[in-house]
């Protein structure tokens, strides 16, 4: 406040004129005083008063008000901030906060109001597709935890082969036990669009966006020999398969007539069987028996069955029933 000067009469001036003078001063003072005082409202860690103050900064305020800063405390508007009639100033005290991101931890202090304020101030960009935790809405807490898993999204595409099948083809030209390639296969070609799905750089999540097939596979086939050799009574017979059946000897007196079938007179080498098993007029070789034609069928013939015929009823009585190996004949 500016010190008003005693007013003492002196030479040449009157009593009326020092009244004057003086008079004007204290207005002056008035006008001065009434300019520079001003009511401000101070809120400090949310409790709140109004304040009046000639202090001409938020600096000279708090100052005044004896509001002591501590580190990281933030103060709304800037200290430097001219005061204004009405104004009002916030002080908020940080609190510590742990922060996690990026693969690091670290405790920090901060003075923000929300999660997301703290993040950005302290220069944490979160992208759309991160993930925070509290939400970047949720109040700042003392001793809070603060995690931040960045989160990428990439689109990758892929070419991945298709694998080819194998038909494998019986072959009674080739010998049994031996192969060979008649068509070779190929792997075919598909192109797949995939979205990843990436936090803080681990990949956790993959899914098919789009499948294109740029080229089928070519399946190979693969003869498989079939063809095997016996050795009986001297004389090799090529067979493309052999079969276990059940076998049962008739005779001349028997049933049947004296022509089978396929119109063969009845005698030794000629068999009967079910045509869905050997075709009539297949050329075998039966173990126990010797060659044959299969030449004749039979109400009882079905399945894995064959009658032989032999030459007399005591060689069908002494043959009997038995199981024994049918080799399918190579045609020569």
């Amino acid at each position: 406040m500016p010190e008003i000067p005693t007013l003492r009469p002196g030479k040449g001036r009157s009593l009326a004129g020092l009244i004057l003078t003086a008079a004007a001063l204290v207005s002056l003072f008035v006008v001065g005083y009434v300019h520079a005082h001003k009511e401000v409202t101070l809120v400090v860690d949310g409790s709140s008063r109004v304040v009046g103050t000639l202090k001409g900064t938020v600096a000279g305020l708090l100052e005044q008000e004896k509001v002591e800063l501590a580190e990281g405390d933030l103060v709304v508007p800037a200290p430097d901030t001219e005061l204004r009639q009405g104004m009002t100033v916030t002080v908020r005290r940080a609190v510590p906060v742990t922060v996690e991101a990026g693969g690091s931890t670290w405790t920090t202090k901060t003075a923000q109001e929300t999660v997301g304020e703290a993040l950005a101030d302290l220069g944490i960009k979160v992208g759309p597709l991160d993930k925070v935790t509290p939400g970047l809405t949720e109040p700042v807490r003392p001793d809070q935890v603060i995690k931040v898993v960045k989160v990428e999204e990439k689109l990758q595409t892929r070419q991945e082969p298709i694998p080819y099948s194998v038909q494998r083809r019986e072959d009674g030209d080739l010998p049994r036990g031996q192969t060979r390639v008649i068509q070779a296969g190929q792997e075919g070609l598909k192109l797949r669009q995939v979205r990843a799905i990436f936090e803080d750089g681990r990949l956790v999540k993959e899914e098919v966006v789009e499948e294109k097939v740029v080229r089928q596979p070519v399946t190979e086939i693969v003869a498989v020999g079939t063809l095997g050799t016996i050795s009986r009574g001297g004389r090799e017979y090529r067979y493309t398969r052999v079969l276990d059946m059940v076998a049962t000897a008739y005779c001349p007196q028997d049933e049947g007539g004296n022509f089978t079938a396929l119109g063969l007179p009845a005698r030794r080498g000629v068999v009967a069987v079910d045509p869905r098993v050997i075709p009539l007029g297949t050329k075998l070789y039966v173990d126990g028996y010797g060659p044959a034609v299969a030449g004749d069928t039979g109400g009882a013939i079905k399945g894995m069955r064959i009658d032989l015929f032999v030459d007399s009823c005591n060689e069908a009585i002494n043959f009997g029933r038995r199981r024994v190996k049918v080799y399918i004949l190579k045609e020569r």
